[in-house]
């Protein structure tokens, strides 16, 4: 009887313990991407388009934010980017903080989607 007490408090403990590591894991996770609006001309540079703004604080100092696409095979969303082209737009989604600083003035957005950019109405 007592054996089987002592058995059920380690499992129980052990299961305990893998609970605290995936919370753990997946606070740490989540605290690794902000979400992010910016607004700017849309460029495209090689294969790769980025919208190209400017810190209001600090207008001489360019940034670009370049849209990392997860799937590009998407034809009507290159398209639709394609449209935007050289327009003012209005672009959202999750900056991956890990990435940030690796080169200076560059910053990626995960991109998937036309509903996470759309032009801006002084077009």
């Amino acid at each position: 009887m007592l054996t089987k007490l002592v058995g059920v408090l380690i499992i129980s403990s052990l299961l305990f313990f893998a609970f605290l590591l995936t919370e753990r894991t997946r606070a740490n996770a989540e605290l690794n991407y902000v979400k992010l609006e910016v607004k700017g001309k849309l460029i495209q540079e090689d294969a790769e388009f980025a919208v190209q703004t400017s810190d209001t604080n600090f207008p001489n100092m360019k940034l670009l934010v370049k849209l990392e696409r997860g799937e590009d095979k998407n034809r009507l969303l290159d398209r639709y980017l394609d449209d935007l082209k050289g327009k003012t737009v209005v672009a959202n989604g999750f900056l991956d903080c890990r990435r940030v600083g690796k080169e200076q003035g560059v910053i990626y957005l995960y991109f998937s989607s036309e509903s996470q950019i759309s032009a801006t109405k002084d077009n």
